[in-house]
């Protein structure tokens, strides 16, 4: 039977949407998986490292688990410090506040504009905007939680995995044959990331210095942990400075704190990250940028972190099937599309 490309562009269509459809009705039981299949990836080495020393593999296990277990409520701890000292901030110069917006308001009187209730959008935004980053916050914590279990099995029979991985059982199954390559590939991400985000936390740290914002170390830090989800991470981080930058000492402060910030994106996420990411995991930029998006959209918060790692899966496997080549091509770049990695010993 014949059918026109039209007919099977259509049905290819419906085909994605029903898959979609799919995961985001299973997002509760495959949020947790795949959560802790970034994870294993991440402690794997560190686990391999542990008994390489001498450690009996459930000590290095314990430790490990421990470690990550830390890790989560320390994250946990500094946002609620922060969102504690934001508060504690604003409130100290809600009057300041209160005034500045007032004398803007009557500035702007003359020309029609309207600021009578900026003082109360102001506060009702930043509200929303707490409460919206500690729900998500929460949320990857909570899932966090339950993916531990789920990488102590992991770890306890990572040996037998990989010597599936190894005997190439699997290696016609597109989907599991390249997760080695994909969780080499959240190591590589993950390693480039951080040394990124310490020059951002650095930036957001002496800008916050130079201007003399109250807790400039801790808005450093808390930009330095949400910038590993790229792109927007950095932006929510700058909020809290530059609410803290207006109450204390007006507007010019605050908007350099916004120029500043801004800049710093710039530099990471357009030269500095591209250069490293670029050559490393062969990724189109644009596509990192929309898939952020769509996997928050459709996985929740710990969507935004897992977009790279399932991005670099969907490049993987695409590869490796003619048919799908040229999505490969779209989302990674054709003459520098990744090859698998080898896996660790």
């Amino acid at each position: 039977m014949i059918t026109s490309p039209i007919t099977r562009a259509l049905a290819g269509v419906a085909l994605v949407g029903f898959y979609l459809i799919l995961v985001s009705l299973a997002a509760p039981v495959l949020v947790p998986i795949l959560f802790a299949f970034f994870l294993v990836a991440l402690a794997l080495p560190i686990f391999q490292w542990l008994q390489r020393r001498g450690l009996k593999r459930g000590l290095a296990l314990f430790l490990l688990v421990a470690l990550l277990l830390a890790s989560g409520l320390g994250l946990l701890l500094l946002a609620l410090i922060s969102v504690q000292s934001l508060q504690a901030g604003m409130a100290a110069n809600s009057a300041e506040l209160s005034a500045k917006i007032s004398e803007l308001g009557a500035a702007l009187a003359s020309a029609g504009v309207d600021l009578s209730s900026v003082s109360e959008q102001l506060a009702a935004l930043s509200a929303a905007v707490l409460a919206g980053f500690l729900s998500a916050l929460v949320a990857i914590i909570s899932t966090g939680m339950t993916s531990l279990v789920i990488v102590a099995f992991f770890l306890l029979e990572s040996e037998r995995f990989m010597n599936i991985v190894r005997t190439g059982v699997i290696k016609d199954r597109p989907m599991l044959s390249q997760l080695p390559a994909v969780g080499q590939t959240a190591v590589t991400y993950f390693s480039i990331r951080a040394r990124l985000n310490l020059i951002t936390g650095a930036g957001v740290t002496l800008i916050c210095l130079l201007l003399g914002v109250d807790y400039p170390l801790l808005w450093g830090v808390v930009a330095f942990f949400l910038s590993f989800v790229p792109y927007i991470g950095l932006v929510i981080a700058m909020i809290p400075p530059t609410l803290l930058a207006l109450a204390e000492s007006g507007w010019v402060q605050a908007l350099i704190v916004v120029i500043g910030v801004t800049l710093i994106n710039l530099l990471i996420e357009n030269v500095l990250e591209p250069g490293y990411t670029g050559k490393r995991l062969s990724l189109s930029p644009t596509i990192v940028f929309l898939s952020v998006f769509f996997w928050s959209w459709l996985l929740g918060p710990v969507g935004a972190l897992l977009s790279m790692p399932i991005t670099v899966l969907l490049l993987l496997v695409f590869k490796s099937t003619e048919s799908t080549l040229w999505l490969a091509k779209i989302i990674g770049k054709e003459d520098t599309l990744p090859e698998e990695a080898s896996l660790p010993q």
